[in-house]
């Protein structure tokens, strides 16, 4: 015991006085490291636990009195640096409609269209603003040869792969977002492009999905032909967008 009660009163001046300038903690640590290899270190363990306590608590104490907040070390934004975001935003767009100039608020709807749209599909838009019509196919699966009662693959077209799109198995959904925008609009079948349509269906992205109807779903296959182009809206969007001499 008197052995024990002298390791303790060895670090009780250093780790008990709390009004004394704590040490770094890398040295506490290093310490605490450097007992617990030893057999009998609890109690110089737990009085280095202490001391590490203390000295958060100090610098804790500092940052508080210079008004310093710490980060959150899991990267997590306070509460209060984001307060009322969807009632800010939803008051400036209040604000923004209250404009009187029409030009203006013309041009601030075009860049919020425009945000929406990622580099894939400005490749995409600049490819049709000279008003050509592109194929598209959906891939439709049903009971019955030649009836489609479900979709398993929508707006499938070779547009992607002229306007340079990497993300080809992305075009679909590509297609689909600047139809839901209003950007393009969607025809049917046009005789004159057979042979990019036998160029379109033999693509992977439509061949997969039709081998996917076949095998996995044990049903038929059947290609809706459809065409896409710029509707009047996305030409309006061009007009203001592209660059003159553009495309």
């Amino acid at each position: 015991m008197d052995r024990k009660k002298e390791r303790y009163d060895a670090f009780a001046p250093e780790f008990q006085a709390e009004d004394k300038a704590p040490l770094p903690l890398h040295v506490l640590r290093r310490t605490a490291l450097w007992l617990g290899r030893r057999p009998v270190a609890g109690i110089g363990i737990r009085a280095l636990r202490r001391a590490e306590y203390m000295a958060l608590k100090g610098l804790g104490e500092r940052l508080d009195r210079a008004g310093v907040t710490p980060a959150d070390p899991l990267g997590n934004a306070p509460e209060s640096a984001y307060p009322d975001l969807p009632a800010q935003i939803f008051a400036e767009l209040l604000d923004a409609s209250r404009g009187t100039d029409q030009q203006a608020i013309e041009q601030d709807f075009y860049v919020r269209l425009l945000r929406q749209l990622n580099p894939s599909q400005a490749r995409i838009l600049v490819l049709m603003a000279d008003g050509s019509t592109w194929p598209m196919v959906h891939v439709n699966a049903g009971m019955l040869p030649g009836v489609g009662s479900h979709r398993v693959l929508s707006y499938a077209s070779s547009v992607g792969k002229e306007a340079g799109v990497l993300l080809r198995a992305q075009v679909p959904n590509f297609i689909a977002h600047m139809f839901a925008l209003g950007l393009i609009s969607v025809g049917g079948e046009d005789k004159d492009l057979e042979p990019d349509y036998e160029i379109l269906e033999a693509d992977t992205l439509v061949r997969d999905a039709m081998a996917h109807v076949e095998t996995d779903l044990n049903q038929y296959p059947n290609i809706e032909r459809c065409t896409i182009q710029l509707s009047e809206f996305g030409e309006a969007l061009c007009d203001v967008a592209l660059p003159k001499g553009e495309p």
